[in-house]
């Protein structure tokens, strides 16, 4: 079975009742998300590696030119000890912050990428996917938030995104490096998000055992 038709398949199941979310355990809860979420990292990954193996423009390049991420002006830990530092609360808010800040710049990746001639349909159905995907997680997301922190309603404000215009390039290099620089920010993103929700789930679930 293909890795495409797999997280569709995953996809399909994900499917919950907002009225009831309140009664969902919250090791299933977390187990729904970290599924999604290490689904999202793998899907980014093979974005990023079939934009490179079709595009592999010189990477002294790329690294010259490089843009900001779209969620570069949000402050995540930098290391292990830091983000075990982290209250369950904040770590749960910074990852609904991620990937709140994603669902603009994953509309546009998804749009541009067919200028790109070399893409193939698999290319556009997996980035698809991940948009469908990054919205069914951050529903999760904000399931856990409730019964992490009962007071919690304000997913606060997307993160400013400043590179649009250099995707919207008629200049091809330009296009191209932001395409790529937007490939790499995904996943990038993505496993950060899928390690901080694996550091969340062990927490509350140690927690709850102790």
């Amino acid at each position: 079975m293909s890795s495409l038709l797999l997280w569709k398949n995953v996809t399909s199941q994900s499917n919950y009742n907002k009225s009831t979310d309140y009664h969902i355990p919250m090791p299933t809860l977390l187990n729904h998300a970290n599924i999604l979420s290490n689904n999202i990292y793998i899907l980014s990954s093979e974005l990023y590696k079939e934009f490179i193996t079709l595009y592999s423009m010189d990477r002294d390049l790329y690294f010259k030119y490089m843009k900001s991420c779209p969620t570069a002006s949000i402050t995540t830990p930098l290391n292990k000890r830091q983000t075990l530092k982290m209250k369950e609360q904040d770590l749960i808010h910074l990852v609904i912050h991620l990937m709140l800040s994603w669902e603009d710049p994953m509309s546009h990746l998804k749009a541009q990428a067919v200028r790109l001639p070399k893409i193939s349909l698999n290319f556009m159905q997996k980035a698809e996917l991940i948009q469908q995907k990054i919205q069914q997680l951050l529903e999760w997301l904000k399931m856990i938030a409730r019964q992490v922190d009962f007071q919690f309603k304000d997913y606060g404000e997307r993160a400013l995104w400043t590179e649009l215009p250099f995707l919207l390039s008629t200049d091809e290099k330009v296009f191209r490096i932001t395409f790529y620089n937007l490939c790499c920010c995904l996943r990038r993103d993505t496993f950060k998000v899928d390690t901080f929700l694996r550091v969340l789930n062990y927490r509350i679930t140690q927690y709850r055992q102790s």
